[in-house]
């Protein structure tokens, strides 16, 4: 059972006013959610994370994107290779391949509930030696019907079933989101720590491939190429939303049924953004002779490599609510954006003699501020059952990337009624964007460069339907890039001369029939033009079937099969000492299938499922990687329980 309600997209501002009922003696379970937004503009409904289709769908990456490339293990860097789904950080290049699983201030939840709610989550994976473990305490309640708090742990511990692949997250927030008659607000604290254990993946990809040729009974024993090498990134966050209606009008909705209308509403948001990221070698000198590193720029004896990264950020709107303008049936917003970004990292360290002649290193530290001022505006028409539209343009006035450009539109038709209700969508985005400052200038001990590249330009359009009813989701997506920058595999951002285009395809669907057997489709058709700057995998497929049915009237359960598949191409290689994905040409990697049998339970309150992963490992091809010299985990049994209390 979903116990969350739709409260629909709808702009931040004057709650809906419902009419005053008798006292009841039970209050109903009730969980509302939604994530803000438009930089915090717009609520937008979220579903609690209550079904049961899916739920054995464990990594959160495989949930946002049908195609990915990581190292293995869950928590680990990874990178989205559908199209739609890459998303780069504007500030700081080193979140990248951490992305998928972090939380931003658009993928924050909110909440609002009649009775509190609470969850625990469980997830183990086995053999106990190599163990995966994941778990999960959410409690949110109203303090009245307008005050909302609430606060979640989540930790991920997974050894890995490789040497030195253990992946360590934690992550801690609080919240609170208020309701008022004309004042509203969000507010988030959330505390991330990423700490990876590196091992540059195994020594030879033969030993995965050719087994019988070499002498290794578990996959623990196979031998990788770093066994003492870390990234550690612990990030700070805090954003603070909140909105005032300014002045009211009365409306008439039909004959007699009057409301009120705020004439504007103004708006400001603040978000800090604070980490710290360290990679580290204790002992460099075991691989001095090994090359596997390059050149070594601040500390022949060992590698901390460390960086910081603050963005402190203020935007101020004003919104003529369209409710209240009657006349052209559409709303208008105008905003000022200001934004302080602090970046520190290593210098080149300096020689010095002491006094008894002996070679001292001088160890320096880069520091730069960067202020940018961005001035934007929107029309929109986000009211009504069959036509919705955006259209707005964001400019930079001042700072570094002054002549940046941001403009977009969007545009969504529904028509048709009940089973064949179909929404007809495109949206279009052109950007103009200045390279980040440690895509320009970096030094650490392994990588040192500094160059001026030049503004990148994209120009991204897509469209597609959708039919809720029929459960048919289908689009179509189309990309230019001009000086796309990447970084090189070398490890050094390069950009690319000339244009690279993306196109691609993709479709859901989900199948149903009246014995209870359902196929969930994803699929996704892309093809791009240059696959060192957007490494794509022309095809990429994920299917769950499965059979479902309730014994007693209670139990309702799902027995089926997962399968993933994309088709050989050049992979990314992963680079440990930048946390980057760079392109590679030495070998072509996927083509093979990962069959996953399941069952899925739901009681009550209780969900739980078992889950078979890569058990095709046990009779079929070896060749599965995820990437070069990073081998995907072998036949793993995992099981999960996901309890709600919210009585």
């Amino acid at each position: 059972m979903c116990i969350a309600t739709s409260m629909g997209a709808r702009a931040q501002g004057r709650p809906e006013k419902t009419e005053p009922t008798a006292k009841k003696t039970t209050i109903l379970p009730h969980v509302r959610a939604w994530n803000m937004v438009d930089d915090y503009t717009t609520a937008d409904t979220v579903v609690v994370d209550t079904i049961v289709a899916e739920h054995q769908i464990h990594n959160p990456i495989w949930r946002r994107s049908v195609s990915n490339v990581s190292t293995g293990n869950l928590g680990a860097p990874s990178l989205p290779t559908f199209y739609p789904a890459i998303v780069r950080d504007r500030g700081n290049v080193f979140y990248n391949s951490l992305l998928p699983i972090m939380t931003r201030p658009e993928t924050f939840t909110f909440y609002n509930t009649a009775t509190p709610y609470a969850n625990l989550t469980y997830q183990k994976g086995i053999p106990k030696r190599r163990r995966e473990e994941f778990f999960s305490a959410l409690f949110t309640q109203n303090v009245n019907k307008r005050l909302n708090i609430g606060m979640r742990f989540d930790l991920n511990a997974a050894i890995g079933r490789y040497l030195n692949s253990a992946a360590d997250n934690s992550k801690f927030s609080m919240w609170a989101s208020y309701e008022g008659e004309v004042y509203h607000a969000q507010m988030a604290f959330y505390y991330q720590k990423f700490q990876i254990e590196e091992n540059g993946g195994i020594l030879n990809d033969n030993i995965i491939m050719y087994p019988d040729s070499f002498d290794y009974d578990k996959a623990e024993d196979i031998p990788v190429q770093f066994m003492d090498a870390k990234n550690r990134l612990a990030s700070y966050n805090f954003v603070y939303g909140h909105s005032l209606d300014i002045g009211f009008v009365t409306r008439t909705e039909g004959d007699s049924v009057e409301y009120d209308v705020p004439v504007a509403t103004a708006y400001h948001k603040f978000t800090m953004d604070r980490s710290h990221h360290d990679f580290w070698i204790d002992n460099l000198s075991t691989y001095a002779e090994t090359n596997l590193f390059p050149l070594v720029y601040l500390d022949p004896t060992r590698t901390h490599d460390d960086r910081k990264y603050m963005l402190l950020s203020n935007t101020f709107q004003l919104k003529l609510n369209e409710e209240f303008n009657q006349l052209l049936r559409f709303g208008v917003k105008l905003y000022l954006t200001n934004e302080i970004k602090q970046y520190y990292w290593d210098a080149l360290t300096t020689v010095e003699q002491d006094e008894d002649g002996e070679d001292v290193l001088i160890y320096h530290r880069n520091k730069e501020n960067r202020v940018s001022t961005y001035m934007g505006g929107q029309l929109f028409k986000n009211i009504g059952e069959n036509l919705r539209w955006q259209a707005g343009i964001r400019l930079s006035m001042q700072g570094y990337d002054v002549g940046d450009v941001n403009a977009n539109g969007k545009l969504e038709l529904t028509f048709g009624s009940e089973r064949w209700r179909t929404t007809l969508w495109g949206k279009a985005n052109f950007e103009l964007r200045s390279p980040t400052l440690w895509e320009n200038r970096y030094t650490s001990n392994h990588y040192d460069w500094s160059t001026e590249l030049d503004r990148e330009q994209t120009l991204d359009i897509s469209g597609g339907l959708r039919v809720p009813e029929m459960n048919i989701d289908v689009s179509v997506f189309s990309s230019t890039l001009n000086k796309r920058v990447y970084f090189g595999s070398d490890g050094v951002p390069t950009q690319k001369s000339d244009v690279t285009q993306i196109l691609g395809v993709y479709g859901r669907k989900h199948f149903t029939s009246k014995i209870g057997f359902n196929s969930i489709i994803r699929v996704a058709v892309q093809k791009t033009s240059d696959n060192d700057v957007v490494p794509l995998p022309k095809l990429a497929l994920y299917s769950s079937c499965y059979w479902e049915h309730k014994f007693f009237g209670v139990l309702l359960t799902q027995i089926g099969f997962d399968v993933h598949y994309n088709s050989k191409y050049y992979t990314p290689a992963y680079n440990p000492m930048l946390m980057q994905y760079v392109p590679q040409s030495e070998r072509k990697t996927g083509g093979y299938g990962y069959f996953d049998p399941y069952a899925n339970f739901h009681l009550r309150k209780i969900r739980a499922y078992f889950k078979d992963e890569h058990i095709n490992n046990l009779w079929g091809s070896n060749d599965h990687f995820l990437t070069i010299h990073y081998p995907s985990n072998p036949h793993t049994f995992k099981f999960g329980l996901s309890w709600n209390f919210y009585d």
